[in-house]
């Protein structure tokens, strides 16, 4: 996993949102934490905004039977930010050890922003990687570390932080968070380069490669700008709608060397 291509997953078509209630959303997301409905519950989950989802006062109490619940759904909605948008993740560059990459996500006539951060922490003496992932927005900060199998199949651990500060082990099975990505092929990530492009960002200004695909879950298409000077090799990308309108934009607001465990998870 620390080296990232494109990456073909099922999880998040965010054009669905204008499809399904955000409030049947919701709900159904709670009622599936407390219940343990897991997959089913989840995947509808993953096809809204994620900042529409789930609030922070529907979070059950820590000692509560369904807070671990709740919090895998979460993280599997935050994980597919992280990891695939529309369907695709495009890079081609390494993450090292202690490398981290923080984008901020913006739409259109909406002033609030959300930040996501990607980690990778460390690799074990088994092989085994440690990542954290985390998403912020207003005064709200979840944070997940997550430890996968040295070939990157399964999530084999999962500890988290709800925005109320409680810190725990989150139950998991194979299928509970996270799923293996498929890679494609660098003649794809190449027919679909359009051109380049000189992009500025809080993080610097960067000479990228303009990649635009149509998403392979929804309506609409993605453009990416991705270089070789950054970690994960992304600096910048967007979601369109069928007509060319801009749903949101994610753009690389900083980088740096130094992450590790924030909650002592090794």
């Amino acid at each position: 996993m620390s080296k990232l291509k494109i990456f073909v997953t099922s999880v998040i078509a965010v054009t669905m949102v204008f499809l399904v209630g955000c409030a049947t959303v919701a709900d159904s997301l709670v009622s599936g934490a407390a219940s343990g409905l897991g997959r089913a519950v989840s995947e509808r989950a993953e096809q809204a905004v994620y900042k529409k989802l789930a609030p922070t006062s529907k979070l059950p109490a820590p000692t509560a039977p369904g807070w671990g619940n709740f919090m895998a759904l979460q993280a599997q909605v935050i994980f597919s930010y992280a990891f695939s948008v529309g369907g695709l993740w495009i890079s081609e560059n390494d993450y090292q050890p202690g490398q981290w990459t923080k984008f901020e996500m913006t739409e259109p006539d909406d002033d609030s922003k959300s930040t996501i951060e990607r980690a990778f922490l460390t690799t074990t003496d088994d092989g085994k990687e440690w990542w954290r992932i985390s998403l912020t927005e207003d005064e709200d900060s979840w944070v997940y570390e997550a430890l996968l199998s040295p070939d990157s199949s399964q999530m084999v651990r999962l500890r988290g932080k709800d925005p109320k500060g409680n810190i725990g082990e989150i139950p998991l099975t194979t299928t509970t968070v996270y799923s293996e990505p498929a890679e494609m092929s660098e003649e794809s990530i190449e027919g679909a380069t359009i051109g380049q492009e000189n992009i500025s960002t809080p993080a610097g200004t960067f000479m990228t490669d303009k990649v635009e695909y149509l998403s392979t879950t929804g309506d609409g298409k993605i453009d990416w700008w991705i270089t070789k000077e950054v970690p994960g090799g992304v600096v910048k990308y967007q979601y369109l709608d069928t007509d060319g309108n801009i749903l949101w934009t994610s753009t690389l607001i900083s980088t740096g060397d130094n992450a590790t465990t924030v909650l002592n998870s090794f």
